[in-house]
């Protein structure tokens, strides 16, 4: 059995998925587009149950990519039962497309989700006049919390299984599926194709009327036969003034507003804290203010908690792992010496340096997207986004790349045009990550100071915004506008917090972690050969004599293209300590996080932004980066000698 998640955006759709089928999930993009599907598997009474997560949709007009991935996964794939995850705080605006859902020929069930929130702000919902309006089950949840998730599935299972399942929703007898009144020209059109072709169904014939190809191709053994049965005579079009689809379209809004009067009851409600405190998150006077400051205290705060563990992990290493070790080798042949000492290093390095600092800014970075803090900053900053030819959409993406380049990449799909995409994509390349935060926080704000750090901060972003004026005076091509949906203001929850911190941190436990202790083993083979020697007297022109930096730099720089914190880590391990400070001055510290931050970014990067804009912009931008980072850091470094 197959399972089909659909629903607006931030609906809690996602929070319902993870409830489902816990952490072992597949992403891939659907064939013929750059829209992710997520699939997961769950066990029911011994049976795998195969459920897919669509990509957020307001409706199945196919006019974005994320719709025409959703609309064409359904007329394909064929789900077995189809769960709209509906929020309960916006039901008429969620309920067109619970309409359109309803005229597909595929089993439903609605959550009502969010009914917590709707009780907060005096919404009622009567769950049995909606479930009688609408003709298929209706179940209340809060997904956040996994209440109602397992009554939805039992549903769900129920309505394609013939075997009872004990549950209160069951067996509740359901109306007929709900089937909107359109205007009577639209009726009419829709009686004359059923009359040129019998058996076709109803939600085909509204397809058909808006022009909608795709779907009947998909779903239709003669699509062109029903196409040409569509034809709409140009009277009813000029009678209404309109496309006879926003004709249909004005109709289902309307079918929706209906049903909400009907089932809904709302009741004026107290002002709440957290609702005067949205109020002066976006306010033009306390906005950007607040913005700034809860930016640069997370970065203080990393700084201290990760600077806090990094001295501490440290410390318990060298006294209690790494002298012992090395003692206890006294005589043993030098390479594994190298192998097992550069291999505790790595670890020590991983330990020390990355979870430290990346564990405390993904918490916050977790806050500020349960609370729904990410599109007020949109909001707030769209007037300076336009300076750059974009719009305060895009500060989503650039947001989520402090956290990670990758998913802020694919962020940027949500823009309208490929200029944007392009301008935006790039500007996220420069932006400095988590990883980049773990070399400016766990190397020189521990090492020479924070606001040394924050520097570096600052170059990065007047080089980030230079960066983007300049492409969007050098790029042609159109300016959408700003439209964007905010989700109200809630109360963070722990437990969602924890587990998305926990998600974004364990491809480094799982995936990087191995790869640094073998790795790391493997450079201390390297090095007793005297390879690296090699390899750094190649680029001691420009690391050494330049840069002003160890030879030992070019290998950790390298190694930085795997993983971006693996520079610093791998730095660690070529100097044989974690305390840079007395290896490296703090000029070459300064000079050696600056260049680290902007040159070329990680290979899963560059990987993504070679499919999402294709490899010759892949190439243009890892190029400009490499030059950049050269450039810049040759001139810190020159400065930096002409001060001293």
């Amino acid at each position: 059995m197959t399972i089909a998640l659909v629903g607006n955006p931030n609906v809690g759709k996602s929070a319902f998925f993870s409830r489902l089928t816990g952490v072992g999930v597949e992403v891939s993009n659907y064939p013929g587009t750059t829209v992710e599907i997520i699939k997961g598997t769950l066990k029911h009474v011994g049976e795998s149950i195969n459920v897919v997560d669509l990509p957020g949709v307001y409706s199945l007009s196919a006019s974005t990519e994320d719709e025409r991935a959703a609309m064409k996964y359904l007329i394909r794939e064929r789900p077995d039962v189809v769960i709209n995850v509906i929020d309960a705080t916006r039901l008429a605006r969620n309920l067109n497309l619970a309409l359109q859902l309803l005229e597909i020929d595929i089993p439903m069930v609605v959550a009502l989700n969010q009914v917590d929130a709707a009780q907060q702000m005096g919404i009622k919902i009567n769950v049995e006049a909606l479930e009688a309006e609408l003709g298929v089950p209706v179940i209340p949840t809060i997904a956040i919390r996994g209440q109602g998730i397992d009554t939805v599935l039992h549903r769900a299972i129920e309505i394609v299984s013939p075997q009872p399942v004990d549950l209160p929703y069951s067996g509740r007898k359901q109306c007929r599926r709900c089937q909107v009144k359109y205007d009577d020209h639209v009726e009419q059109a829709i009686e004359k194709i059923q009359e040129q072709m019998p058996g076709i169904s109803r939600g085909i014939c509204i397809r058909a009327l808006e022009g909608d190809r795709d779907f009947i191709e998909g779903y239709c053994e003669y699509p062109e036969q029903v196409m040409e049965a569509a034809s709409i005579p140009p009277g009813i079009e000029q009678n209404h003034g309109q496309p006879i689809k926003d004709t249909i379209i004005k109709d289902r809004y309307g079918e929706a507003g209906a049903i909400e009067q009907t089932t809904q009851e709302k009741r004026q409600i107290p002002r709440q804290f957290i609702d005067r405190l949205d109020e002066i998150l976006t306010s033009n006077r306390w906005g950007l203010p607040i913005f700034a400051m809860l930016m640069l205290t997370m970065f203080y705060v990393v700084f201290k908690v990760g600077g806090f563990l990094e001295t501490l992990i440290i410390d318990i290493f060298q006294t209690y792992l790494i002298t012992p070790v090395s003692l206890a080798l006294n005589g043993v042949h030098p390479l594994v010496v190298s192998a097992i000492i550069f291999g505790l290093l790595g670890m020590e390095a991983g330990l020390a340096i990355v979870i430290p600092f990346i564990g405390t800014f993904y918490i916050f970075l977790s806050v500020m997207e349960d609370t729904g803090y990410l599109p007020r900053a949109a909001f707030l900053l769209d007037r300076y986004m336009h300076r750059l030819g974009l719009h305060g959409r895009a500060i989503i993406p650039l947001l989520l790349g402090y956290g990670c380049n990758v998913p802020a990449i694919i962020a940027a799909r949500t823009l309208n045009t490929h200029r944007e995409r392009i301008i935006t994509i790039t500007m996220v390349a420069l932006t400095p990550c988590s990883a980049r935060t773990v070399i400016i926080m766990g190397l020189v704000g521990v090492f020479v100071g924070f606001w040394a750090a924050m520097s570096i901060y600052f170059i990065e972003l007047v080089i980030i915004l230079l960066t983007g004026w300049m492409l969007g005076k050098g790029l042609t091509g159109e300016q959408m506008g700003f439209i964007m949906e905010m989700p109200p203001m809630r109360y963070p929850d722990v437990q969602v917090i924890v587990k998305k911190t926990w998600f974004r941190m364990k491809g480094f436990v799982y995936v990087a972690f191995p790869i640094l202790i073998v790795g790391s083993s493997i450079l201390g083979v390297v090095d007793e050969l005297g390879l690296l020697a090699v390899f750094e007297d190649m680029l001691r022109p420009v690391f050494v004599g330049f840069l002003g930096l160890p030879a030992y730099a070019a290998t950790a720089f390298i190694f930085g293209i795997l993983r971006k914190e693996m520079a610093l880590e791998i730095l660690a391990v070529l100097a044989g300590t974690a305390v840079f400070i007395d290896v490296m001055t703090p000029l070459q510290i300064y000079v050696f996080a600056l260049v680290a931050t902007i040159y070329v970014p990680c290979a899963a990067t560059i990987a993504v932004i070679g499919k999402e804009l294709g490899w010759r912009n892949m190439v243009l931008i890892s190029g400009f980066t490499i030059v950049l980072s050269i450039v810049v850091g040759g001139a810190a470094n020159l400065l930096g000698l002409a001060l001293l």
